[in-house]
This record gives structure tokens, sequence and C-alpha cells, in this order.
């Protein structure tokens, strides 16, 4: 189906729209299912037509958009924006027959008393436009065509014209892209060209599953939103996908902060398919990951119309060439058939784990009558879970709770115990989690999304919250970045373990591990064995009131306890540490020290965007290239004022140069003197090896 690429009839400035704008299934340029090929022919027609040729009366086009992409060429070349005046269909047969292109000084302002702080206006009463005609044999022509304006033309200057930014086959692409999502999501079984969907009381069982369904005026709002941002940022990334009727079932999002911060913190990746948004209970599934101040941070939303395998491997996919393809080591999300099958397909190489809260937080629904009737059941339960440190106390307490509280039948507890592997602390000890495996964890990142978002939120008034919730995330992290770098910890013992960390931890994990370091004083170690390169202790943990098994090799700077503190969180436990201690190692070794719990957990790109993050530099980068409008526009009066502007813009570059340039050499001169520069330059090259979770491997 041939789809319109032409702007509607009335007066309006031509505008490009980013290569992902309104796209159906659509990422980086790159179009996927449910779209429409654009024709061949008019692009074609459209280069050809448009080649910095200047317009004359008489001159042929092959269609419309060939004319309008002639004159927008030519009026680049000259500094001009344009605009589109009017464009007229046949009344016979609908077919655009006449159009106007005007310079965008094209007219006169209108004045207006009532207006109490007027806009600037850039209207000139110029006269200049070109006039197009169809021909009956289908072919354009040009009509009218008035050259000459009464302003000055900025050719210099022409690409911060509105209608010639980033001007490119690409956008007469994603032109097309969008009308096509528009006349898709007006289809209505009812015949309702509204962007709502049916009443949701009548919506059956049979329509459950099949599409999403939304509330009038939701789609729409969606939409524009998403434009929006790729035209603040063209690395913001959506996708839809449609049903065989063309319906909307599924959508996936993510700015271009998500994108930049999955590089630093894509290590672990959390997938909630339990938090549901919206009065008809629509499903809202975040993508979520922790930053190395703990804060969780968002590497994506999505809307899914059911929780089948189709939808799920469709939704993995799509995501994960968001991130250029690269697959986190862990993936955490509730236990589910359909998600376990699709994330085994989409990430093969991937850990896959349960999120040990959710598992929690369905006992009350599935063993509710086992609880009302034994209150030590949990008490069982959580020594099983979490005080099991190998696999034979695991076996002998699990099968020691189904028959004391009668749970051979439980189909529910039979399934925990066939995916015990993807949950059970002792079987995911050697997998670091970044905090997110935790109970307290999950409940924190649901708890701050609450802030923003209940069940009633209707998908329109969560669009306009998404942007405060991205804005809220930035914020908090400049903060904690901000007292990072400028603010020093206090310190609470004499250990030089915690005075060594605390001017490399952030702030937020140097308090977890201060805590380790703390509690170094009611462990006792007493050596178990020892051979030519492993002496192991048994460190008697008075406040766990349990003993630990702690394997040192002197030689080689390796310790590991039996807690797996390290594996699991990221720093060293007290009992690695007491063993340190008493060893003579008076600094942590640093393959212990993960970079994304560091002060220089951001990539070198990142750290020189500043403190301030991506979207304060786009304001920056807006705000300059104003005011260079301005000083062009001042500056090409004469020659004296050309001069003038031109010392000052190259001393301006030159001191903007050397300004970067020392802020990178001060980060990186820390970091060498902090870690080494090889060891920097190797984690570069691989942040996210599978094979081990190692600073430095």
């Amino acid at each position: 189906m041939a789809i319109d690429l032409e702007q509607p009839s009335g007066e309006h400035e031509a505008e490009n729209v980013g290569p992902n704008e309104g796209g159906i299934t659509v990422d980086d340029g790159e179009i996927h299912s449910g779209e429409v090929d654009v024709n061949s022919s008019m692009v074609e027609s459209i280069v050809k037509g448009g080649a910095n040729a200047e317009p004359h009366i008489g001159m042929e086009f092959e269609s419309k958009g060939a004319a309008y992409s002639c004159y927008k060429e030519y009026a680049k070349s000259m500094g001009f924006g344009i605009s589109i005046k009017n464009s007229r269909r046949s009344k016979i047969s609908g077919e655009f027959i006449d159009a106007k292109y005007a310079c965008s000084r094209y007219g006169s302002k209108h004045e207006s008393s009532k207006v109490i702080n007027p806009r600037p206006c850039s209207k000139t009463d110029c006269k200049a436009s070109m006039h197009v005609k169809r021909r009956q044999d289908g072919k354009w022509v040009i009509h009218n065509f008035i050259k000459d304006h009464n302003h000055e033309l900025l050719p210099s200057q022409a690409h911060f014209f509105r209608s010639h930014r980033n001007i490119n086959i690409d956008a007469l692409h994603a032109i097309k892209r969008r009308r096509k999502m528009y006349a898709l999501m007006s289809k209505q079984p009812d015949g309702n060209q509204d962007f709502g969907y049916p009443n949701k009381d009548i919506i059956n069982e049979f329509d459950k599953g099949r599409y999403l369904v939304l509330e009038g005026g939701d789609m729409q709002a969606m939409l524009e939103h998403f434009m929006d941002m790729q035209d603040e940022n063209s690395n913001f990334f959506y996708a839809m996908d449609l049903n065989e009727e063309q319906r909307l079932r599924n959508v996936f999002w993510v700015d271009a902060k998500g994108r930049q911060d999955y590089i630093n913190f894509g290590d672990v990746v959390c997938f909630d398919t339990t938090y549901i948004s919206s009065k008809y209970k629509m499903p809202l599934v975040p993508f979520i990951g922790v930053n190395h101040h703990y804060q969780f941070t968002l590497f994506g939303f999505a809307l899914i119309a059911d929780e089948t395998t189709s939808t799920f491997l469709w939704l993995m996919n799509t995501w994960l060439r968001s991130m250029g393809g690269r697959a986190p080591n862990v993936i955490v999300t509730d236990q589910d058939k359909a998600l376990k099958a699709a994330i085994a397909e989409i990430f093969p190489n991937t850990r896959h784990c349960f999120c040990l809260w959710h598992i929690l937080r369905k006992i009350p629904e599935k063993l509710g009558h086992i609880t009302k009737r034994h209150e030590n059941f949990m008490k069982k339960f959580n020594k099983c879970i979490y005080r099991s440190c190998t696999e034979e106390q695991f076996e002998k307490r699990w099968w020691k709770m189904v028959d004391r509280f009668e749970l051979k039948t439980d189909e529910w507890f039979q399934s925990l115990y066939e995916d015990r592997k993807y949950w059970v602390p002792y079987y995911m000890n050697d997998t670091f989690f970044a905090g997110m495996s935790t109970a307290q964890r999950s409940e924190s990142i649901n708890s701050s999304l609450d802030r923003y978002i209940h069940r009633k939120t209707t998908l329109k008034e969560f669009v306009e919250h998404y942007v405060v919730v991205l804005q809220d995330r930035y914020e908090e992290e400049a903060k904690a970045d901000l007292d990072t770098w400028h603010k020093q910890p206090a310190l609470r013992s004499p250990s030089p373990f915690e005075k060594q960390m605390s001017t490399i931890y952030t702030h937020a994990i140097f308090r977890k591990f201060q805590v380790e370091v703390l509690g170094v004083v009611a462990c006792h170690p007493k050596m178990e064995k020892e051979d030519e390169t492993t002496i192991t202790y048994r460190v008697q943990d008075f406040e766990e009131q349990q003993d630990f098994l702690v394997s040192w090799n002197e030689r080689k700077l390796e310790i590991s306890c039996l807690c797996h503190s390290y594996e699991y969180k990221g720093f060293l436990c007290r009992h690695a540490m007491i063993v340190l201690q008493i060893s003579g190692v008076s600094n942590i070794p640093s393959h212990y020290v993960l970079k994304r719990w560091t002060k220089d957990a951001k990539s070198r790109h990142t750290m020189r965007q500043g403190l301030e993050g991506v979207q304060s530099r786009v304001q920056r980068y807006n705000d300059l290239c104003q005011r260079a409008i301005k000083l062009g526009e001042e500056g090409s009066l004469s020659q004296d004022s050309y001069n003038i502007a031109f010392r000052a813009l190259d001393e301006a570059l030159r001191e903007c140069v050397g300004v970067n340039n020392s802020i990178q050499s001060a980060v990186n001169a820390n970091i060498s003197a902090t870690y080494g520069i090889h060891d920097i330059e190797e984690e570069d090259q691989d942040s996210f090896g599978a094979k081990s979770n190692k600073f430095w491997d």
C-alpha cells in the first residue's frame, strides 16, 4: 500500500524527522517487522530532482515530493529556510494537483494587542516562492518561480534552519514510517478513527493478548513523546510490534542515557514483569540495572499485550538490538516458563536467575494454607535458603521441610525445587548480582517507581511522568557523583583497608564495605590446614554465629571465602579481611576491586561529559548554537566585525580544547595512579568478561 509522503494542506514550516521517528519496530534507522518498503522510484526521482539545481519555470519532476526536495536543496545552498504554504487535492480523484513552497520569511507579522509577551517573528513579507502543478501525465512542473528575497541570505548557516536539519533519504523514510504508524493505529474494528481502543467493558477474553487495550489519546501521546525524545537526542530508541491485524501489540523504548549506562553497568540486568501499571492492568515491564552509587538505572521500558514466549522473544531480541547486541552477564527475572524459554534462546551465554524477592512475595498466595497452620514455616524456609553453605545442607533442610509441612504434592513448591539453581543463593554464590537479587533491592526499585506510577495511571499520564522519572534519576546520580568526588567519607576504624577503599569506592559502596570492615572485630580465625600453595582458615563469625572456611594463596594473592560475598556482592567480606590482616597484607589486592563500584566506574567518554550528564550537554550545545547564529549574523555585517568574531571564536576554541584536555589528563592520571594504566586499558577492552567477575583479569 502506497503511503503519501506529502505534508498536509495548510501553511507550516518544513521540518525533517529523526531517523527513527514514527517507525514500526525500528532501531537506528533500520526497519523491521510490520513496515512497508519505500517506493524506490519515488526516492530516485527525489534524488535526481534535487541536486542543488536552480528551479525555473517549466522545470519538470516525477513527483510532488521531488519538486519539494529540489526547492529545499536549492534553499539550503542559497541560505534560506522554507515552508509549505499550501497544497491542494483534486475534488474528483483526491490526488494532489497543486502545491506552493516559499521562503520561511514569506508573509508578514500579525500584530495583536492581546498578546502580552509576543514571540519573536522572522517574517519580512519576502515573496520568494515556487509554485508547482501536476499535469495530466502525472508529472509535476514549475508554474511560477520568484527568486529574489528582501533579506540577507546565510548559506554558511543554512544547516541551522529548521527545514534543513539532517536532510537525507532516511528522513523521507522516517516521514513514511510516521504516517504509516498513524494510519495503522487509527484502524479500529468499530470504524472509529480515534487513536483509542474499544471501551474496556466490551473487551472479551478473545481479545486478551491480541493487542494493547489503550484509552483514547494514549497512542497519539506516546508517539508524540517518542518523536520529541528523538528530536532532543537521536540515540533515543523505540520499537513497535504489530499483530496480524496491524494492531499494536508490544512497545519498547529506551532513552539515550539508558543506552550509555548499559555500557558501564549492563553486567547485571533485572527484567521485572510483575510491575503493572494503568487502570487496564496493562503490563509495564522495565529493564533495570544498578549504577556505581547503588542507585537503580533504567535500561528501557516495554508495554506488552501478553506474557507468551513469542512476545518475550520479540522483546528480548529488540532490547538486545537497542544495546548494540551486547548481552548481559546476568539477567534476573520472575519465575516464568515462557520467559525462561525466551531467555534461553536469545541469551544462551547469560546466567539467568530468578529474583528471590518475587519468590518470597508469592509465598502468602501459594502457601498461605501452610503459613497459617505453621507459624515456624518461614523461619525454616529462610534457614534452608539463606544458611545453607553446601548442597548437602540445602538438600537435607529442603526435604525435611517437605516432610514436616506435607508439601510433596504441592506443584508450586515442587517447581521451586526443580528451578533451585535459578534462585537458591548457594547455587548462585559464584555469580555477581550487583545487589539486585536481594529482597531489599527489588523492593526499593518498585517503591521508587511507585513515587511516579500507580495501578490507575494511564499511558498518557505515564508518558508525562516518564520524563520526570528520568530527570530525577539524572539529578540523583549527579549529586552522588559530586559528593563522591568532592567529599571524603568519615573513617570509623584504624583499618588500612578502610582507609584505602575510602578513596576508591563511591560513598554508597564504601558504606557497605565499611560494615564488613567493622565486622572484622567479631571474627576469630584459626588455621584449618595447609598445603604447598594454600592455607585454609576456619573463621568463627560471632555476629553471624557461624563458621566460614577461607582459602588464602599468598603467592598469587588469591583469597576466597565460603560465604562468597565477593562473588555475590562485589567486595571482600570480613572473613577474608581478617585472614589478610593476620597474613600481613595491608591493602586489598587490585583484582578484588570491581571497577563498577569505583569512582571511575564510568567509561572515559562518559566522564568527559561532566557531572551534569547527557541532558545538560544537549542544553549547552543548543545554547551555544543559538549564540553562534547571532554572532554569525552580526559578525558578517562588516570586515571589522568579522575579524572580531573570528578572533573570538578561534581563541575560545583553543581554550575549550585546552580545558577539556586538562580535565581528561587529570582523570587519566588519577586512574593510572590508583590502579595502573595497563590494567585500565585491559578493562576498557572487555568490561563484560563472562569468565571472570574480577576488576582486572
